[in-house]
């Protein structure tokens, strides 16, 4: 790490430099560091399904192990059918900054040799943002932080456009958290109520004219 300081006391332009460039190494470090986190909890997750470890030959059974994991081509549940087959890599959008080429495990189906669909719980298929984004979404709205000032501080740190409409379906997704009051209703968290969100209470901002 080297990072130019001056004898005197900074300011100006040389102190948010300084800002700038410890921020950015120190995002750098988090997503190195990150990747491997994310890689183990999937690899264990896949040997949780499997019921045995990487490298252990897969038994032949007339036992069905069914699990929630399932083939894309003949539906099959059994994980006594399930091998491991290599990995595919995704890029993922995190509060840590932009993770590229996360390694995700693959499953093959033995019993038609298709692709195994495999849900895995801290990471959602297709989706472009990490499980942090609905909980940052849910906890900034608990402490009354508009949508736009959410996608401004994400829009920062991917360092891409964060929509408004991104941010509310992450909203309504999440899980509603209900909180009994006083008078007995309920105040519903993160799928309407009080703390719920809607395009109209946050709209795009108007682009101006071309000259």
């Amino acid at each position: 790490m080297s990072i130019p300081f001056s004898q005197g006391k900074l300011q100006g332009a040389e102190l948010k430099t300084i800002l700038q460039t410890v921020q950015q190494q120190a995002k750098a470090a988090a997503l190195k560091a990150i990747r491997p986190v994310l890689k183990e909890f999937l690899e264990a997750e896949v040997t949780a399904k499997l019921g045995r470890a990487k490298g252990v030959a897969r038994q032949v059974s007339s036992t069905a192990r069914p699990i929630d994991w399932q083939c894309a081509s003949c539906g099959c549940t059994d994980a006594n059918q399930f091998t491991r087959d290599g990995h595919y890599r995704r890029n993922l959008e995190t509060g840590w900054g932009h993770l590229e080429d996360l390694q995700v495990p693959m499953l093959e189906c033995q019993q038609c040799q298709h692709d195994v669909i495999c849900s895995f719980t801290i990471l959602q298929k297709y989706q472009r943002f990490w499980l942090d984004l609905d909980q940052d979404v849910l906890f900034s709205s608990g402490l009354c932080q508009s949508l736009r000032e959410i996608s401004q501080r994400w829009s920062a740190t991917v360092g891409g456009s964060v929509g408004l409409r991104t941010l509310v379906s992450s909203h309504q997704s999440t899980r509603a958290v209900s909180v009994p009051s006083s008078s007995g209703t309920n105040h519903t968290g993160a799928n309407g109520g009080a703390t719920g969100w809607h395009l109209a209470d946050h709209p795009e901002p108007k682009r101006k004219a071309e000259a």
